[in-house]
């Protein structure tokens, strides 16, 4: 057996009706990224199973604190709840990172808010460049693809995080 095997790390981003994931190997390797939709965060259970068998990382990555956004708290915290618990299920650690180390580290690197934090991603991580979408106007709903990387940016802060 290697003793420098990889650590696999999965960063999940939870809103009230889906989920971004990034699958990290150590030292910042993007394996993965993608979504997950449900209709109720009970639904998100057989999608976050499947998701932890697939990936099978050692540690899960979530937000902790206060919820980013105040619109739909409760179907959020069921959902992260469901993750939780299925995380223990499979014996993965789970590890938080608070919005103010979150917004420190894109604040080092001259990120005002998430567009500006995709673009620096982008260029960290050619491979995702083309899912960059265009900052929309303030009437606007958020991008779908923007939840790619807010999940990317979570594993990101966390791995960094770790090593200051």
């Amino acid at each position: 057996m290697s003793t420098n095997q990889r650590n696999r790390i999965l960063a999940v981003e939870i809103r009230a009706d889906r989920l971004g994931y990034a699958v990290f190997e150590t030292p910042e390797r993007l394996c993965d990224f993608g979504a997950a939709w449900f209709e109720a965060p009970g639904e998100a259970r057989p999608r976050i199973a499947r998701l932890l068998r697939l990936c099978r990382p050692s540690l899960l990555v979530l937000r902790g604190g206060t919820m980013r956004y105040p619109r739909n708290t409760r179907k959020r915290r069921h959902a992260a709840r469901i993750v939780c618990d299925e995380a223990k299920k499979f014996g993965i650690s789970i590890a938080r990172i608070t919005e103010p180390e979150f917004v420190a580290y894109f604040a080092r690197h001259s990120c005002r808010d998430k567009y500006d934090v995709a673009t620096v991603l982008a260029k960290w991580f050619p491979e995702v460049a083309w899912r960059v979408p265009a900052r929309p106007k303030f009437y606007d709903p958020e991008p779908r693809s923007i939840l790619y990387f807010d999940s990317i940016a979570l594993g990101i802060a966390y791995l960094n995080s770790t090593r200051e």
